[in-house]
Parts: structure tokens; C-alpha cells; sequence
């Protein structure tokens, strides 16, 4: 399977190198039996010689049901925040972990903390 070449979220932006974006992809994102037809690379800010991306890689979806008959692009769980190291050529991944809701307390959210919980040295 191909993916497609990346292409940036805005025009004059800077990507990280199709290669080495590409290289990493195969390596560390699960992309079997998904349908990829973009990779979306958004250059954030860049620190030093670090830049900070955000990857996104769209999957073509075909919803089932009734009433649904056209496919759709997505993202799923295929969206990352990525650092880019220009001068050793590396991409390391720095995404934080997905948000699940508490089932004890469906308002709340596991990770989040309310208004009264102590946080390090302040609250909140």
C-alpha cells in the first residue's frame, strides 16, 4: 500500500521531509486494511532547532446504515504531535493520551481535574 505524499496545511509553511515523514508513518502508525488518502502536516512553531508539527493522516470511511450512502473522510486516532529535529534528521513522536470519560461520573472526565481539586502547587 502507497500513502500519499504529504502536503502542508497551509501553502507557505514548511513540512517535515516527504521521506523521512513517509519512513516514520510506516514505522509507528497502524494503517492496515485503513483506506489513507491524505497526510496532512501542520507546521506549529519551532524552538532552537526543534520545529513542532501536528500529523494528521485521513482515512476514507464508508458509514452503514440507513440513510447513509456517501463516504467520508476522517481522522480516527490517527493524529499526532510530532518534533522535528532538523540538525539529526529524527522525528519523535509527543503525542498525549486520549481523553476517556470517567463511567463513575459521566460529567467528568479522567485526567481533568474540577474546580476545588488541587493541582502540583496551586488550585483550581
Amino acid at each position: 500500500m502507497g500513502l500519499p505524499s504529504p502536503v502542508p496545511l497551509r501553502k507557505d509553511k514548511t513540512i517535515i521531509p516527504s521521506k523521512e515523514l513517509l519512513s516514520w508513518i510506516e514505522d509507528n502508525v497502524d494503517t492496515g486494511g485503513a483506506d489513507i488518502v491524505k497526510v496532512r502536516d501542520a507546521f506549529l512553531w519551532s524552538k532552537g532547532d526543534v520545529e513542532r508539527h501536528r500529523l494528521d493522516i485521513f482515512e476514507q470511511y464508508f458509514p452503514e446504515g440507513e440513510g447513509e450512502f456517501c463516504w467520508t473522510n476522517r481522522i480516527g486516532e490517527r493524529s499526532f504531535f510530532l518534533h522535528y529535529h532538523k540538525a539529526e534528521k529524527t522525528i519523535t513522536d509527543r503525542t498525549l493520551g486520549r481523553v476517556e470519560p470517567d463511567k463513575k461520573d459521566p460529567l467528568k472526565l479522567k485526567g481533568v481535574a474540577s474546580g476545588s481539586e488541587r493541582i502540583g502547587k496551586s488550585f483550581r
